[in-house]
C-alpha cells in the first residue's frame, strides 16, 4: 500500500538526516563565529568572508543555493517534493502537484548558469588570500593558516569547475566529438570535467565545510590560541 508521505512534511524535519542537520550546525556555528569574533584580517591571513569578495559575496551564495547538489537535497529531504523519479511514491497529491520547472522557485533556480560566472571570477581572490599570507614579517613564511586558505582555494575550485552549468559550456552545447571540428583537445577537456562532475554533491559539502572551517581557524587564531606554526621561514 502506498504510503501517504504528504501527511508527514511538517515532522520530518525532526528525522534523522546528517545533510540537513550538518548543514544546520554548520550555518549556525559560522553564524556565531561571525558575530562573536568579528575579525577581518590577523597577522597577514585574510578571511574568507571578508576578502574582496565580500562585495559580491550575494552573488557566489545564490550560486552556491541554487546547485544541483543542494537542490536535489532540500528538494528531496527537506521539502520532500519532488522525491527520485525512481521512487513508487513521489510524495505528489492533488495539492502538492509536481508540475515541472515551472513555478517561481525552480525559474530562480534556473540562473544557476549565470551566477556560475560570479563563483568562476571570484575564484582568484581566494588564491590572493593564500599568496598574501605567505609575505609574513618581512619575508616568506609557509605557516599552518596559509595551507588551511590554499586547500579552501582548492576545494572551492574543484567544486566549481564540476558544476553541470560549466559542463554544458565546456561540451554540451555540441552533438558530435567525434567529428574532426568539434573533437580532439575539446574531447579531452570534457573528459577531465566529467571525473569531477561524478563527485560534484561530495566537493559541493566539502567546500563548503572547508570555507567554514577556514573562517574558524583564522579566528581561533585571532583570539589567541596556539593552532598556528611556522612550518618553513625565509
Amino acid at each position: 500500500m502506498k504510503s501517504d508521505r504528504r501527511l508527514l512534511f511538517p515532522y520530518e524535519l525532526l528525522e534523522p538526516n546528517w545533510r540537513l542537520w550538518s548543514f544546520i550546525a554548520v550555518l549556525t556555528l559560522g553564524f556565531w563565529a561571525l558575530t562573536a569574533f568579528p575579525v577581518a584580517e590577523f597577522a597577514r591571513y585574510i578571511d574568507p568572508f571578508y576578502s574582496p569578495t565580500i562585495l559580491i559575496v550575494p552573488l557566489p551564495g545564490a550560486f552556491r543555493l541554487t546547485c544541483y547538489a543542494y537542490r536535489k537535497d532540500y528538494h528531496r529531504h527537506i521539502f520532500n517534493h519532488p522525491l527520485g523519479c525512481a521512487n513508487a511514491d513521489r510524495g505528489e497529491s492533488t495539492s502538492r502537484r509536481y508540475t515541472g520547472e515551472r513555478n517561481a522557485l525552480f525559474q530562480l533556480e534556473n540562473f544557476h548558469r549565470y551566477f556560475l560566472y560570479a563563483g568562476l571570477a571570484i575564484l582568484p581572490f581566494f588564491y590572493y588570500d593564500f599568496l598574501y599570507s605567505l609575505a609574513f614579517s618581512g619575508g616568506f613564511a609557509l605557516r599552518i593558516g596559509s595551507i588551511i586558505l590554499l586547500v579552501n582555494a582548492l576545494t572551492l575550485t574543484a567544486w566549481t569547475l564540476s558544476c553541470h552549468a560549466f559542463r554544458h559550456i565546456i561540451g554540451g552545447n555540441i552533438n558530435c566529438y567525434s567529428c574532426v571540428a568539434t573533437g580532439g583537445l575539446r574531447k579531452e577537456v570534457y573528459d577531465k570535467q566529467s571525473w569531477l562532475n561524478k563527485r560534484h554533491e561530495a566537493l559541493s559539502w566539502i567546500s563548503l565545510l572547508t570555507i567554514f572551517f577556514a573562517d574558524l581557524y583564522l579566528r581561533g587564531v585571532a583570539a589567541g590560541l596556539p593552532i598556528d606554526a611556522t612550518l618553513l621561514r625565509f
